[in-house]
């Protein structure tokens, strides 16, 4: 048993979910324990599954598929988007900015099952959509030593 005196979760899936869920809560609370690249409000995200993958959509109107990076780490995926800001015009006075400029960073931590490495992207009409297939599982044979 660990010093602290906690036992590990029976379930670790199920345990990093609600981790992610009580930080999460934590940040809407208190904002400024969020990192400054970390902006969920920059960067929307809705997720969902079908039988066979899980499917997770990001919002990012008026970006270039250029300025978009996906990254995969483990069982971690990270979009990473550079949005210019078009406030150029000459004597205009803005009255109100409500749309995000900048860097955005945005990371996502993938459900146990998906076989994360077949991942694929797609992007259209401002949308990033990345498709996480959901694996098999594998049986794994069980020998007894000195038995043939």
């Amino acid at each position: 048993m660990p010093r602290s005196g906690v036992k590990k979760p029976l379930f670790p899936g199920m345990y990093n979910r609600h981790l992610d869920e009580m930080r999460k809560l934590l940040h809407t609370l208190d904002p400024r324990s969020m990192p400054e690249d970390e902006d969920p409000l920059a960067m929307p995200l809705d997720s969902y599954e079908t039988e066979a993958e899980v499917v997770l959509e990001f919002d990012l109107p008026g970006v270039a598929v250029t300025n978009i990076r996906v990254v995969q780490r483990g069982m971690v995926l990270v979009v990473e988007v550079e949005k210019p800001a078009d406030l150029q015009q000459e004597g205009v006075r803005y009255i109100c900015l409500e749309r995000h400029f900048g860097r955005f960073r945005r990371t996502v931590r993938l459900p146990d099952q998906v076989d994360n490495s077949h991942l694929r992207a797609e992007y259209q009409r401002g949308v990033l959509r990345v498709i996480c297939p959901k694996g098999r599982e594998r049986r794994i044979l069980i020998k007894e030593p000195g038995c043939e």
